[in-house]
């Protein structure tokens, strides 16, 4: 078999293998739309009553309420909350699919605990339609994040107990689409990663500890400068654990340590936007293309099958066929044509159309 034939061949093989990844990778990012869109996870109550049971019934009630609110800051453009109506309590509970108790504890007279809420996404659609808004999903991608000191003496160890790390405990981001969970520090982690690996971006250490968290989102968030006095700088670095792409969060100075709880706050309203950007899905609408995609290399295939997979709004995408130069495939999507162009274009895919083809190829 001719050198050039025999290449071509296994390119096809490689790239129907990698194609079969990417029709399992857009199915399961339509199945985690409605998974994450209507559970609300996290709710932290704290709840006093005549006697523990009371409390504990209005400690559930309260996570409830709290969960409605939550989801409508989730499913409705900021410009439309106004106009949702309060739920009374019946159609509250009739909302509710199920309360998970994530943690729980009963003392008399009080009851502490946190709670995930999950709504029956029918029935919130029907809610929010008798109120005249539309519905705009966004989907959650949880993150870890490592808060790092770098001072005179180096990169202080992951277990340290600083004001930066405290800072990143404050926050309160469960509503938000980038809820963060703060790296442990424990012996565990401490095997796994060093605060150094951290630091440098050490991939493979930052996927030993992901063996714990399974977070798709790790964001090294790091502080430099004197923990006693003196301004600070305060940079972070967002690696994406399922597509191994790696992106800076711009750097911002902080006077001091007094600081630090607005500048993470910033930071992850940072992060928050930028995935805002791609995991809006508009469920009041839906169409598909037809697009080719060139290729000139197998790592322009690896690049768009993961990105795709990547977007919420894909819901299923089809290849037609597949070459070592081009593949062909069909997209079904959420939203309209001219949404996807700018939804792939946040996540690196440039999508245009040349006379009646539309062709989609990296950024």
């Amino acid at each position: 078999m001719p050198i050039g034939r025999w290449f071509s061949t296994i390119v096809a093989i490689l790239l129907t293998t990698l194609a079969a990844g990417l029709a399992t990778a857009g199915k399961a990012s339509a199945q985690a739309v409605g998974g994450n869109s209507y559970a609300i996870t996290g709710i932290d109550v704290d709840v006093s009553a005549a006697d523990a049971i009371k409390a504990r019934e209005q400690g559930i009630r309260e996570a409830k309420r709290r969960a409605s609110r939550m989801l409508v800051d989730r499913l409705v453009a900021a410009e439309d909350r106004g106009r949702v109506p309060p739920l009374d309590d019946a159609r509250l509970d009739n909302m509710v699919r199920g309360v998970e108790f994530v943690r729980e504890r009963s003392v008399p007279n009080r009851y502490i605990a946190t709670l995930n809420v999950v709504f029956a996404a029918d029935q919130a659609k029907a809610w929010l339609a008798d109120s005249g808004v539309k519905v705009v999903e966004t989907v959650a991608r949880p993150a870890l994040v490592i808060p790092l000191w770098k001072g005179k003496a180096g990169v202080e160890a992951l277990d340290d107990r600083n004001a930066w790390r405290e800072a990143w405990q404050a926050l309160d981001t469960a509503a938000s689409s980038v809820p963060v969970t703060v790296v442990r520090g424990d012996t565990t982690d401490q095997s796994a990663l060093s605060a150094e690996e951290a630091f440098v971006g050490d991939v493979a250490a930052l996927s030993r500890l992901n063996e714990r968290y399974r977070a798709p989102t790790i964001i090294v968030a790091t502080v430099e400068g004197d923990k006693e006095a003196g301004s600070l700088n305060v940079r972070g670095v967002r690696y994406d654990m399922r597509t191994g792409a790696r992106s800076e969060i711009a750097a911002v100075p902080v006077a001091g340590s007094a600081q630090l709880v607005e500048a993470a706050r910033r930071m992850h309203g940072r992060m928050d936007e930028d995935w805002r950007s791609i995991a809006v899905v508009r469920r009041d609408s839906q169409g598909t293309l037809d697009v080719v995609v060139p290729l000139r290399a197998l790592g322009d295939w690896v690049q768009v099958r993961q990105r795709l997979g990547a977007v919420p709004a894909v819901k299923n995408v089809s290849v037609r066929s597949l070459e070592s130069d081009r593949a062909d495939l069909q997209i079904e999507f959420y939203g309209t044509a001219e949404e996807l162009q700018r939804t792939l274009a946040q996540a690196g895919l440039r999508l245009d159309k040349d006379a009646d083809q539309w062709r989609l190829q990296p950024r």
